[in-house]
């Protein structure tokens, strides 16, 4: 199976666990496990994601805060990388940016990518890992989290399918722009590539929303 087929693979995934209104439980966190984290991310990219360079980085016996190994750590960094961007979402918006729920959006999906840019080889490590036969169902957990963490941020207030429908519209707007910024697209295209899902994702919800007007059917 090529790349291009398991990132379809894992992203269909994504898209099945929410379309059900499912998201996978919760992260375990800890100052300890963020900072052992944070240390492990900064030579990942050239040691790998492993339990060896975890000890290296953070201490002998940090492999002991992620006993499930390679695949929590990855996890858990995702996690991490999740909850950052969320607080400067939310800090944005107390500030009074960000007033239309499409910029919120836009706004944590670019923040994302900003906190991971001085990890970018780490994150091309991990893509590896993630992207590997051996990976299960790591890599569709990962994303369905962060596609719920971004909409979250934003405050979405949706329920029931249209929960569930904006999540699977995010996905296929955040997996092709964050491959666009993991493959080393400058930080223009990676806007243009995001803006143009954005807008593809409000012009279906505009058509929509005509069709099921009364008489929207024919007027379509």
């Amino acid at each position: 199976m090529s790349g291009r087929d398991r990132i379809l693979q894992f992203a269909a995934g994504a898209g099945y666990g929410l379309l059900q209104g499912m998201t996978p439980p919760s992260v375990e966190h800890s100052g300890e496990r963020d900072q052992a984290l944070k240390a492990l991310a900064g030579v990942a990219g050239e040691k790998g994601w492993t339990l060896a360079a975890l000890k290296d980085v953070a201490g002998p016996d940090a492999d002991l805060l992620f006993p499930g190994g390679r695949t929590e750590i990855l996890e858990a960094w995702a996690d991490l990388v999740d909850r950052e961007m969320t607080e400067r979402v939310l800090l944005a918006i107390d500030e009074g940016e960000c007033p239309r729920l499409s910029q919120k959006v836009r706004r944590a999906v670019l923040e994302r990518l900003d906190i991971l840019e001085p990890y970018r080889t780490a994150e091309r490590r991990a893509a590896t890992v993630l992207l590997s036969p051996c990976a299960g169902t790591i890599a569709p957990r990962i994303l369905s989290r962060t596609v719920n963490a971004i909409w979250d941020a934003s405050e979405d207030v949706s329920g029931g399918v249209t929960w569930a429908t904006k999540r699977i519209s995010l996905t296929g707007i955040y997996v092709p722009t964050f491959l666009a910024w993991l493959g080393g697209a400058d930080h223009g295209r990676v806007e243009r590539i995001l803006d143009s899902g954005l807008a593809r994702t409000r012009r279906l919800g505009e058509l929509k929303q005509r069709m099921f007007r009364p008489g929207g059917l024919r007027a379509a």
